[in-house]
């Protein structure tokens, strides 16, 4: 029988705290780029957010998260002028990434993940 592998060091209590309100400000953030504004600086904003938070992951243990978070800051680096010919696939894409992000800080702080 395979034994499991090794089990995600616990992310510490000030993470913990933290984390829904940066999830948050990232949807938040997020939200106004895709409701029109398009603005490089907004998106450099989502860009900044989500690359901070997905550090802060990384460093607390939580992979998935972090790669959900480098996901939305690499796509919030393409030009808007790229962006506007695939804007529908594009707004899919971003709103699965949250919601995979959003679910695995809800598993983890319900201390299901």
């Amino acid at each position: 029988m395979a034994s499991p592998g090794p089990k995600t060091p616990s992310p510490s209590f000030p993470f913990r705290l933290r984390l829904p309100k940066a999830i948050r400000e990232l949807h938040h953030a997020t939200k106004d780029v895709l409701d029109g504004s398009w603005h490089q600086d907004d998106m450099e904003r989502v860009s900044e957010i989500a690359s901070d938070l997905a550090e802060a992951c990384r460093m607390e243990g939580l992979r998935e998260a972090a790669a959900m978070a480098r996901s939305i800051a690499s796509l919030m680096r393409v030009p808007p002028e790229q962006i506007l010919p695939v804007e529908a696939p594009f707004r899919e894409k971003i709103d699965e990434l949250m919601s995979i992000l959003k679910n695995t800080a809800n598993e983890l702080l319900n201390g299901t993940g």
